[in-house]
């Protein structure tokens, strides 16, 4: 399966991505707004590994916005998507002009991009994914999964990316077409925990919070946690980012300064996300989620170009990324 054609772009990334892409190449119109309307539009995920852009967002929400000091005369608003590959649309659709994503998403859009539309201005989070099975499997192995079916939050998001890559590696590539070895069924992150407690789901993949509800609501038993893998980055769409270089380098340096905050001041942060994602979720998030999550993440401002590498390698080697790819420091803004 080869990300550069139409036919792949609609399996991995959804075809609206592919009209983003021509759509974004026929008019600059979204690249002037920002001077006229002082609006910086910015995508995440109602995710605890999105930590800087729920706590930015919430501060906001409460009139005292981090960004909104650090970058005084810009609003800063907020989008919330499930996962990477929806958020990518936007980034290419120029609906939005920043977004915290995990690596695979980037990655997958520099490629389609042929090096072109997508930076990474700055690390953010590393950890809190994780593998979760049914309490009373047996299952540790890639060879166990035989017939049994795994949620990820959406195909081609960085979850998925590793749980086919994890498969391949052990010589059981996955099907997109959800036959074969086993089924990979991309199912939104907030659906997860009931079909894994109704037993509809052998096993999950994904991030916090949801990786603490399914081990406390759900029983979930994790087989598979690496603290050290990249599960979110600070990027934005190059045109944007060259047409704003000042500003640019201001947002960048606010994240970094908010990401020190945030491990200067963890029970303060705590309260704020746990808020934040009450509001988001629409329903209460308790404390120990927010606990269990935290323990988790580790924050990390370093673009780990390894750690790149390695997604790279991980999506050609689960067929969703052709072998020939730009050079993979490039999607680094300067």
């Amino acid at each position: 399966m080869k990300v550069f054609s139409a036919n792949s772009l609609k399996g991995v990334l959804g075809f609206s991505m592919l009209v983003g892409l021509l759509s974004c190449q026929q008019s600059d119109d979204a690249d002037t707004k920002t001077a006229e309307t002082k609006v910086i539009k910015v995508g995440h995920f109602p995710n605890v590994t999105h930590i800087q852009a729920l706590v930015a967002r919430n501060m906001a929400r409460h009139g005292k916005g981090w960004f909104e000091e650090k970058v005084p005369g810009y609003t800063f608003e907020w989008y919330a998507f499930n996962a990477g590959p929806s958020a990518m649309e936007a980034i290419f659709g120029k609906t939005i002009d920043l977004v915290y994503v995990g690596p695979s998403p980037a990655i997958n859009a520099y490629c389609v991009s042929q090096g072109k539309d997508i930076r990474i201005l700055s690390g953010a989070v590393k950890g809190g994914a994780a593998l979760l099975v049914q309490p009373d499997s047996q299952m540790k192995s890639p060879q166990d999964f035989k017939g049994k079916s795994i949620a990820t939050p959406q195909l081609g998001n960085t979850q998925d990316i590793s749980a086919r890559a994890w498969f391949a590696h052990a010589g059981h590539p996955i099907s997109l077409e959800g036959d074969g070895f086993c089924r990979i069924l991309p199912t939104p992150n907030s659906m997860q925990v009931n079909l894994f407690r109704q037993k509809q789901l052998d096993a999950a993949w994904t991030v916090e919070p949801w990786v603490s509800y399914i081990e406390q609501d759900a029983n979930g038993k994790l087989i598979i946690q690496d603290d050290n893998v990249i599960t979110t980055v600070l990027a934005g769409r190059t045109s944007w980012l060259d047409h704003y270089p000042d500003l640019t380098q201001k947002i960048k340096q606010a994240h970094e300064e908010l990401t020190l905050w945030i491990l200067n001041h963890p029970q303060e942060a705590k309260k704020i996300i746990k808020e934040e994602l009450s509001l988001l979720t629409q329903g209460e998030i308790p404390d120990s989620i927010i606990e269990s999550a935290w323990n988790r993440l580790k924050l990390s401002n370093e673009i780990d170009i390894r750690g790149l590498q390695q997604f790279v390698q991980d999506a050609q080697d689960a067929g969703l990324l052709e072998q020939k790819t730009p050079d993979i420091k490039g999607i680094v803004y300067q």
